[in-house]
């Protein structure tokens, strides 16, 4: 069965053998599909052309924001992030990571606090504004602090930035306006600048993807039981959690280019929280087993990082670098057990 394939890339990563892992992969046409830059005048993280009155040459701005319970939905501006890294955190839920370099949204959130994993990842952008609730543990400020990537523009020292609305109580209620994050981050830092692009994108001539895709959803654990569906209207995969559509306040549900899994060493880190349990840390450098579901088909390879200041990139089976769909990538992080199943 395709899906029993797909499953056991995760057990793979962890040592396991097995021969379905080759019957997954021919589902990985890379041979005939080109993997480009983006093109000049484009967003260096979507290869999209700007929306009015953006720059290409922004710095991103980043911001946490919950997905834990029910109360943080539905999440502001997420639905326009350019890249968005949907994180493991303490208790078995999930946050997300959102990258905003050409989306852009008016009002980002409900914010939550920074994660130690954060410095890490943002430290591959080159220089990143990074808005996050900032009651946060002292070894995640210090981390965010001697990360020179990373100009803080979070709720305490920026608090004209935030506001508290709508009907969920604190700490589901913290929103960012994030012109005004912006604006207050040019005033304190003079060396911001675009990010670097991150990935290789298909060429624009390639045709669009065949009436019948050979992975059309895909289904794992992260937090919520998530899966992702493929509408080849859209050439887009639509995100449910838990059997839901996963719905933006803007109305819309959640639609993703390219849909990417990395299975990672999760460490367990130091940062206990009042349950007791620990902050886990991702360690997204070196390289490890990676799935790219993009245009309605499956790229099983790898994902290679060699340090905190390099880009997080992604191979196939053959080491050719995958080709992404121009718009918007959320990357999700999963332990080395955790299966993914694809139909």
């Amino acid at each position: 069965m395709l899906g029993a394939g797909v499953a056991l890339v995760a057990l793979l990563a962890a040592g396991c053998s097995s021969g379905a892992h080759a019957a997954a992969g021919r589902r990985s046409p890379s041979a005939v599909v080109s993997a480009v830059p983006p093109a000049s005048g484009n967003c260096p993280l979507t290869d999209l052309p700007p929306p009015s009155g953006v720059s290409v040459t922004r710095p991103i701005l980043a911001v946490k924001i919950d997905d834990s319970i029910p109360a943080a939905d539905p999440q502001q501006g997420l639905d326009q992030a350019d890249i968005v890294y949907d994180e493991p955190i303490e208790g078995n839920l999930d946050w997300f990571l959102a990258l905003f370099q050409c989306g852009n949204p008016s009002t980002v959130g409900p914010v939550r606090e920074a994660e130690i994993e954060d410095p890490s990842i943002l430290s591959q952008y080159g220089s990143v504004l990074y808005g996050y609730a900032s009651d946060v543990p002292a070894a995640v400020a210090l981390a965010i602090n001697q990360t020179a990537a990373i100009v803080s523009v979070n709720s305490g020292r920026d608090g004209p930035a935030y506001s508290r609305s709508g009907p969920h109580s604190a700490p589901y209620n913290l929103f960012a306006d994030t012109a005004t994050l912006r604006s207050t981050a040019v005033v304190t830092a003079t060396t911001l600048s675009a990010p670097a692009p991150q990935f290789k994108f298909r060429a624009t001539q390639v045709p669009t993807p065949a009436p019948s895709p050979s992975a059309s959803q895909v289904s794992f654990t992260l937090g919520p039981n998530i899966s992702y569906k493929y509408n080849a209207d859209s050439n887009s995969y639509l995100r449910f959690e838990d059997g839901n559509p996963m719905m933006a306040a803007s109305g819309n549900q959640i639609s993703v280019s390219n849909v990417v899994i990395v299975w990672a060493q999760i460490n367990q880190s130091t940062i206990i929280d009042g349950a007791g349990n620990a902050q886990p840390l991702p360690v997204l450098t070196g390289q490890g087993q990676a799935m790219v579901l993009t245009g309605g088909r499956e790229y099983d390879g790898q994902w290679t990082r060699p340090g905190v200041t390099q880009a997080l990139s992604f191979v196939d089976s053959s080491g050719r670098p995958i080709a992404f769909t121009p718009g918007t990538t959320w990357i999700h992080i999963l332990p080395s057990t955790e299966a993914a199943y694809v139909s």
